[in-house]
């Protein structure tokens, strides 16, 4: 069962991703294309990440829900379905029609990966699935430089080029559907802990995360933006920056997969500074450099909270695990996609937005996670059970005020009810004096 699902699992990587930069790779270039500015970009992104971040807190709630009924089946009807999206895309020009559509495209979306996540979380150990999810990224890197060589060949040709890349995209991407349709989809029965032990280590982990996923959507946007609106580059350049990236990740995928937790605070390290050297580089050419650069050592650090998840299966559970990386995601996905539309097209004030988060990812990971931490094991520990409950208590201090203010305003909008009942009262009053 597992060695069958591990090759069906490697197998939709890739020709998924053949797919996914054909339509998904593409999609802020088509926006940029349009004239629409990073504000335009960030409302799309924000509205977009939100069904991720319900659909995992749902779950995460009630996580049974997706174990009833006929699982295989529905797997294939949201696969397929947000394939054929694509389909509408490059008829849409309207911003309002193309949040719509990329928000129904998300929803689908996180359906498709929550699954996924349960079925490789579900079903193997730490060590399958670190191996799973290294080759699974590997072999969509494999696929996704045919997905960029076509996208890049299809926008060389101008406006019709979206067209081309959306539509044939959409029909490639029914290939892995197909695919699925082939092996036994059954998500395993596991013991869930009734409550998540070790809740400080999770808690920091899932920090890390946020930040680090909020970094990488906002490098993308600050990305593009250089690339098109800065150098004044064709939208092409993004599409090959892009390629460069993913032929890296090929190699990279395999090779973090393989190393251990203590070669990640390299990967942290480098990765920080990413967004400073695309920002004071204006050599067309040398971002190649700097793509390849980039998807080596942020293969490692997006590898570390979802491999750290694997490692504390037994404190969160399989099904915990899966809905967190999805409502996560969403939030940090969302938490960019606001700041992105608050920076507008200050890029200065973007590329130092993406530093802060870069380096809040850093110090988190260096400080309060005990596999990558710079500083004794028992430590980071303390810092973790110190960042938690630091966390908890600015909640619920927040929750505390916010109560008082609601009723503070409840007590004044009374208070003015009263006065004016009062007001009409005595008016009344000496009216009928008067008569």
């Amino acid at each position: 069962m597992s060695k069958t699902l591990k090759l069906a699992l490697i197998g939709e990587a890739l020709l998924a991703n053949i797919y996914l930069p054909l339509t998904n790779g593409i999609f802020l270039v088509y926006i940029a294309s349009l004239g629409y500015d990073i504000e335009s970009m960030s409302h799309i992104i924000a509205f977009s990440s939100l069904p991720a971040v319900a659909i995992g807190l749902i779950l995460y709630k009630w996580p049974n829900i997706l174990k009833k009924g006929n699982i295989k089946k529905w797997f294939l009807t949201v696969h397929a379905g947000e394939r054929l999206l694509w389909l509408f895309t490059p008829f849409l020009k309207n911003l309002e029609h193309l949040l719509l559509l990329y928000t129904i495209k998300n929803f689908f979306s996180s359906l498709i990966s929550l699954q996924l996540n349960q079925l490789i979380y579900g079903s193997f150990k730490e060590k399958d699935i670190r191996d799973v999810t290294a080759k699974r990224s590997s072999a969509a890197s494999a696929s996704s430089i045919l997905g960029y060589f076509l996208a890049t060949t299809f926008l060389s040709l101008g406006d019709k080029g979206f067209f081309y890349s959306f539509v044939y995209g959409s029909i490639i991407g029914l290939a892995s559907t197909v695919l699925m349709a082939f092996p036994k989809l059954k998500i395993e029965s596991r013991t869930e802990p009734k409550r998540i032990r070790e809740v400080e280590k999770i808690y920091t982990v899932s920090l890390y995360q946020v930040f680090y996923i909020a970094s990488a959507n906002l490098l993308s946007v600050f990305w593009v933006y250089i690339l098109i609106s800065k150098l004044g580059l064709p939208a092409y350049w993004a599409t090959t920056i892009s390629l460069v990236g993913t032929a890296t990740s090929i190699a990279s995928s395999l090779l973090w997969g393989r190393l251990s937790f203590k070669y990640y605070k390299i990967s942290l390290a480098f990765d920080s500074i990413t967004p400073i050297l695309i920002f004071i580089t204006g050599n067309p050419f040398a971002h190649l450099g700097l793509s390849s650069y980039n998807s080596l050592f942020s293969t490692g650090s997006g590898f570390l909270g979802g491999f750290l998840y694997a490692r504390y299966l037994g404190n969160l559970g399989p099904s915990r695990a899966a809905f967190l990386l999805i409502s996560l995601s969403g939030l940090g996905q969302l938490l960019a996609a606001l700041l992105g539309s608050f920076v507008k097209e200050d890029y200065i004030l973007l590329a130092s937005s993406v530093v802060f988060f870069k380096f809040s990812a850093l110090a988190i990971a260096y400080l309060a996670i005990p596999e990558v931490a710079i500083v004794p094991g028992h430590m980071a520990r303390s810092y973790a059970g110190t960042l938690f409950h630091i966390s908890l208590s600015g909640y619920r201090l927040t929750l505390e005020i916010s109560w008082e203010a609601v009723l503070m305003t409840l007590r004044i909008i009374v208070l003015t009810f009263s006065f004016l009942i009062l007001y009409i009262i005595y008016r009344l009053a000496f009216i009928l004096i008067g008569v």
